[in-house]
């Protein structure tokens, strides 16, 4: 009896050093990968001929309702010393959902200190409870918001103001708050030119 109690004693004890060390391992894998992402993107990025066009002041008017309580406005968003992603998309848009995983990475990365991203969806804020149900099965790990009419119209035009654009769009602005790059629609290299925008910004700005 002691003999069976003792085996399965060290049974245990060693299923749980696997599991520890298999955790460790995918950590660090998953560590190594997306700096190895940012790196090979920084070397790959580059920025827009042109300078984009700087987004309307009018932005500034207009109150933006954040999914964690309580409204700001787009210049208390973005700049403060921060770069940052600005994601227009939706929880009906499939290709924004194919996006999310690498702004998780992207955010995951630089853990708010130099780089925040910021997701705005295009629903109203009634459908507080169906984004935030859909933030948690995504596991989404930035801010959310929810982008009054007026809001995604102003971004849209320094996306060259299609009024049929589609989502998703980004935007990715310097630690001053000037627009350095942005996208609209699903790139099939998001994630590449994600890292590398960002990169751009942190080391020019």
């Amino acid at each position: 009896m002691f003999h069976h109690r003792s085996s399965h004693s060290i049974w245990i004890r060693a299923c749980i050093s696997f599991f520890l060390m298999t955790a460790a391992l995918s950590l660090s894998c998953s560590k190594s990968v997306v700096d190895e992402d940012l790196n090979a993107a920084m070397k790959s990025y580059a920025p827009p001929s042109a300078p984009r066009t700087p987004i309307n002041s009018k932005i500034s008017n207009f109150d933006i309702p954040l999914l964690d309580g309580g409204n700001a406005r787009l210049p208390n968003l973005i700049g403060n010393g921060k770069v940052v992603l600005v994601n227009v998309w939706a929880t009906w848009c499939s290709p924004c959902r194919r996006e999310i995983p690498d702004l998780v990475a992207l955010q995951s990365k630089f853990k708010d200190n130099e780089v925040s991203v910021v997701g705005l969806t295009v629903e109203e804020p009634d459908k507080e409870s169906l984004v935030r149900a859909f933030a948690k099965q995504f596991s989404i790990n930035y801010k959310i918001g929810f982008s009054p009419l007026d809001v995604f119209e102003l971004l849209n035009q320094a996306n060259g103001g299609n009024p049929r654009a589609p989502i998703p769009q980004s935007f990715v602005f310097d630690k001053n708050g000037k627009l350095i790059d942005s996208v609209v629609g699903l790139r099939p290299d998001f994630r590449n030119w994600a890292f590398g925008a960002v990169g751009y910004a942190l080391k020019n700005s």
